[in-house]
């Protein structure tokens, strides 16, 4: 089975230039037709020149890029492509931090990348908690502020009243259009708003 080498490009907008990446890849040996390339955000894995390099992509393949944040921008999705290429037998290089992710450095910087990862994630997820916590302890509870009802009572008794639009009931009330309709069924259905 032949490897092939392939290269990725990225820059996060139209206006930006892919000359400087595209110079590297091709002293490191990536051919023009081997060269992929996306002019957006590297927040999303919904690339074309991404999706077209995925599909090219075969066991014993290269891959190499000008650094990592050009093959994505969070480490999760990072960490992602590179243990979907490894499973699939395809090697990452990156070259601006001069990481080859199938030698036994490159799979131990991996490990670490993944177990900040998992950290930072549980960071934000117990900061979120500790949020939660301290805002109930001081009575407040989450989600909105419940509508009104006086303010809904008005705003079914013009939309009954059929001479007024949704725009100028929600105008003069301040009940949203999925609040109005959402208390007209919940009338409906019960004979009683609240």
């Amino acid at each position: 089975m032949s490897s092939e080498l392939f290269g990725y490009a990225r820059v996060s907008s139209v206006e930006q230039n892919l000359d400087r990446q595209t110079d590297e890849l091709h002293k490191n040996g990536v051919r023009d037709e081997n060269l992929f390339m996306d002019k957006m955000t590297g927040a999303t894995l919904e690339r074309p020149g991404f999706d077209a390099l995925q599909q090219r992509l075969r066991e014993g393949d290269v891959v190499i890029t000008e650094s990592l944040s050009r093959l994505s921008r969070t480490t999760t999705d990072l960490l992602n492509i590179i243990n979907d290429w490894q499973q699939r037998g395809i090697t990452y290089i990156s070259l601006k931090e001069s990481i080859d992710f199938s030698t036994s450095t490159g799979k131990l910087i991996l490990s670490v990348m993944a177990s900040i990862s998992e950290f930072e994630r549980n960071m934000i997820r117990d900061r979120v908690k500790e949020g939660i916590a301290s805002a109930r302890s001081r009575g407040r509870v989450g989600g909105r502020k419940p509508t009104d009802k006086s303010k809904v009572v008005k705003a079914i008794k013009l939309y009954e009243s059929k001479t007024h639009s949704l725009k100028e009931i929600r105008d003069v009330t301040g009940v949203t259009e999925s609040v109005l309709y959402r208390a007209l069924r919940k009338q409906a259905s019960s004979k009683s708003i609240y």
